[in-house]
């Protein structure tokens, strides 16, 4: 136990320089990064290459590895991003690329006037910090979407993009119950399209709401639902007649 604990793998090696030039949770950040794109380029080296140097990182794998919050996390992402040090994919933050020449470049650097721009430049402001949260939220909730029509998949993205705006709090499990109850409730594509588009033009996250406002204007329909009460557990709609 007390070799496990004293292992070089319980060890974070910090760049000062790095750490001096910006802050000490980029360079934390940083650290980690290297040690995970190092695993990537040794095991998956041609899928890396073919993907332009773009790599899945674990938030929940660098939190513990750094203490870093998936927040903290976003935060050194923008400031590097704005350096032109690291990328993103536009649909998946967790999809990265790392410009290391340029990180190189940044740590060498030593004249006074030239470190305080790049301090400038890699300032992080609230709104920005925030949108990149939002950005977060948005790919974990799409990724428990499980649908193979493209038409209803780019809906359900829809929907879900309304109701972060709207600031109401969707969860993983609320995603895939909408998705359950959609599904049980009919087999048509054109009513499922109908339903999520209530659902997102009202911004609701329970199903039964958008259902009730379908039966209401259209043809009214019979199936079974599961209800999403935000006060709740999820349960069974005890309206549906189940």
């Amino acid at each position: 136990m007390y070799i496990d604990l004293m292992s070089q793998y319980n060890h974070l090696q910090v760049n000062v320089k790095l750490a001096n030039t910006l802050n000490l949770n980029i360079a934390v950040y940083w650290a980690e990064l290297m040690n995970v794109y190092a695993r990537v380029v040794n095991k998956k080296k041609e899928e890396t290459e073919q993907n332009d140097g773009f790599f899945q990182i674990d938030r929940e794998y660098v939190k513990r590895r750094t203490t870093l919050s998936i927040e903290d996390q976003l935060v050194c992402d923008a400031a590097l991003e704005k350096l032109g040090i690291l990328a993103k994919k536009s649909d998946d933050p967790n999809n990265i690329a790392i410009d290391i020449k340029a990180m190189y470049a940044l740590i060498v650097e030593d004249d006074a006037t030239a470190i305080k721009e790049i301090q400038k430049k890699s300032k992080v402001k609230r709104d920005e910090a925030a949108a990149a949260k939002k950005e977060m939220l948005k790919a974990n909730l799409i990724a428990a979407i499980e649908e193979d029509d493209v038409d209803i998949l780019e809906a359900l993205k829809t929907w879900i993009s309304e109701v972060i705006e709207a600031k109401k709090p969707l969860s993983k499990v609320a995603v895939e119950v909408f998705q359950k109850n959609l599904h049980s409730y009919t087999d048509q594509k054109v009513v499922k399209l109908q339903l999520i588009e209530i659902a997102t033009i009202h911004t609701w996250i329970d199903f039964a709401w958008a259902k009730n406002s379908y039966e209401k204007d259209y043809k009214k329909p019979i199936g079974t639902f599961i209800s999403v009460d935000q006060k709740k557990k999820v349960g069974i709609d005890m309206n549906s007649g189940f």
